[in-house]
C-alpha cells in the first residue's frame, strides 16, 4: 500500500491533533517496512505557515537534509511558493488533488477534513465533537469549517477512527454513523515522558522557558539506580509547603479547558500563607475566545503568579511536567485527554475531570472532580498539596496506567484499519 497521512496540524503546532498525527506516522514507520508513506505538510483547507520549510518539520526535518535515509517515507516536498501551490490546488479537480497528494491507495485525514476522492480509500480520525456539545466554546468560523466537512462523515470515509468510546458514542448520536464503520483506537504516550532526565537538560529547559525562579533550589536529585530524577521536596520526602514550585496545566488557552475556574481556584490556594510561593504555569498555544481568561488573571492580581508559556516543544514538556507539584486538568470535555497520560508518565500526581472520555483514560490513577464545582477542585488541590501519601500513591498508579497506552499499539491498530479500508 501507498499511504498518505495528514500531518499539517503538526506543522501548524496545533496541540494534541498535531502530536497525534506526527506520532502515528513516526511509529508506523517503525513497525511497518512493507508499505510506503507520504506525510502531507499541507492538506486541503490547511496550509500552515512553513509547510515547505525544514524548520517547521520537527521530527521529520531530517528528510530535508537526508531524504535517502528513508526507504519507505517521503514528505510532499514541493519546490513551489505557497501562492503557486494554493493556486494549483484551488484549480485542481478531485482527481488532480489526488495526484498532488501522490496518487496513494489510502488517504488518512487526521483532523476532521472529509474530502471527496475518486481513487484512494479514505480514513478519517474524529477526535471529539465538542463544537456540537459546547458551541459557545468555539468560534463561528471553526464551527462552519467543521460542519462543512462533517456533513459528509457518513458517506465519504471508508473507515473512521475515534480516540475514545465517548467520541464514538457522540459520533453515532449526532451523525448516525454505522457502528461497524468506526474503530476506537486510543492514543499513546511517547517514551520521552518516562525517560531519564539529566540535570543538564532540566536546567536548559527551565532557563529556556524562564522557570528557574519558580523552582526551589535543591528540589531534585538524580537517582543513579533508577536512572530518574527523584523529587525530594515535592512528592517524596516531605510536603515542601514553604518551597517555591508550580501547579501545571497543559492545554491551548480556550474556554473548554476550564481556565477561568483553574484561575479562580488558584487565587484561593495562594491566599493561604502556606502556599503563597506557588505559581500556576499554563503551557499551550493561544487557542481562541480567551480574552476573559487573561482579564481574570489581571482582575485577581495574579499577573506575577500565573505564567503563560505558549506552545512548548514536545521534547521540553517532560521537564516541565516533572517539575510540577501536581497537574491540574479539570477540562469540561475531552475526546481523549492526552496530557493526563503525559503527566502520569512524567511521575506527576494528576487532578482531572470526571466527565467525557477522561475516566476512560485516567482509570483509578487520578483524583477526578466535577469540573463545574470550584469548591471540589479547591479541596482536591489542597489535598494533593498536603497529602504526601496520596501523591505517592497517584504517582505509582499513574506510571503504571500510562504504560498501557503506547504509540506502537496505536500504529498497529491503525495499520489494520488501513488494510480493512483497502478491501472495501
Amino acid at each position: 500500500m501507498k499511504i498518505g497521512i495528514d500531518i499539517s496540524r503538526y506543522i501548524d503546532k496545533s496541540g494534541g491533533v498535531g502530536i497525534y498525527s506526527a506520532n502515528l506516522l513516526r511509529f508506523l514507520l517503525k513497525i511497518d517496512a512493507d508499505n510506503k508513506y507520504i506525510g502531507y505538510t499541507f492538506f486541503y483547507d490547511c496550509f500552515p505557515e512553513g509547510w515547505n520549510k525544514k524548520e517547521s518539520a520537527g521530527v521529520f526535518s531530517d528528510y530535508y537534509t537526508s531524504p535517502n535515509i528513508y526507504t519507505n517515507f517521503s514528505l510532499n516536498k514541493i519546490d513551489w511558493s505557497t501562492k503557486k501551490v494554493k493556486k494549483s490546488w484551488d484549480r485542481a479537480s478531485i482527481e488532480g488533488k489526488e495526484k498532488l497528494l501522490g496518487d496513494v491507495d489510502i488517504i488518512h485525514s487526521t483532523a476532521y477534513i472529509v474530502p471527496e476522492l475518486l481513487k484512494a480509500k479514505l480514513v478519517v480520525t474524529i477526535h471529539d465533537l465538542s463544537f456540537l456539545l459546547f458551541p459557545d466554546f468555539h468560534t463561528e468560523e471553526n464551527i462552519r469549517l467543521l460542519m462543512k466537512n462533517l456533513i459528509y462523515i457518513n458517506s465519504r470515509p471508508d473507515k473512521i477512527i475515534c480516540d475514545s468510546q465517548q467520541t464514538k458514542k457522540d459520533l453515532i448520536r449526532f451523525f448516525h454513523v454505522p457502528e461497524e464503520k468506526i474503530k476506537v483506537i486510543y492514543l499513546g504516550v511517547d517514551h520521552v515522558f518516562s525517560d531519564f532526565i539529566s540535570e543538564e537538560k532540566r536546567k536548559s529547559v527551565l532557563k529556556k522557558y524562564d522557570l528557574e525562579a519558580l523552582i526551589a533550589v535543591g528540589n531534585y536529585a538524580e537517582d543513579k539506580d533508577n536512572k530518574k530524577i527523584s523529587k525530594i521536596n515535592n512528592n517524596n520526602d516531605d510536603d515542601g509547603l514553604n518551597n517555591k514550585g508550580y501547579i501545571l496545566t497543559v492545554a491551548s488557552i480556550e474556554p473548554r479547558k476550564n481556565f477561568e475556574r483553574i484561575i479562580k481556584v488558584f487565587a484561593e490556594i495562594v491566599k493561604d500563607k502556606k502556599f503563597k510561593n506557588l505559581f500556576l504555569v499554563c503551557a499551550g498555544g493561544v487557542g481562541w475566545k480567551n480574552e476573559a481568561i487573561y482579564n481574570l488573571v489581571k482582575e485577581k492580581g495574579l499577573e506575577q503568579k500565573v505564567k503563560f508559556l505558549g506552545y512548548v516543544d514536545e521534547v521540553d514538556l517532560p521537564v516541565i511536567y516533572n517539575e510540577a507539584k501536581f497537574f491540574m486538568y479539570p477540562s469540561i470535555y475531552e475526546g481523549f485527554g492526552l496530557p493526563v497520560l503525559e503527566a502520569m508518565a512524567s511521575k506527576v500526581p494528576v487532578l482531572t475531570s470526571n466527565v467525557s472520555s477522561i475516566p476512560e483514560v485516567a482509570g483509578d490513577a487520578a483524583i477526578m472532580v466535577n469540573p463545574y464545582d470550584e469548591k471540589e477542585i479547591y479541596k482536591a488541590s489542597i489535598n494533593l498539596l498536603e497529602n504526601k501519601k496520596l501523591r505517592k500513591e497517584l504517582i505509582i498508579k499513574g506510571s503504571k496506567r500510562s504504560n498501557l497506552f503506547t504509540w506502537e499499539n496505536t500504529a498497529f491498530q491503525t495499520l489494520e484499519v488501513y488494510k480493512e479500508a483497502l478491501k472495501k
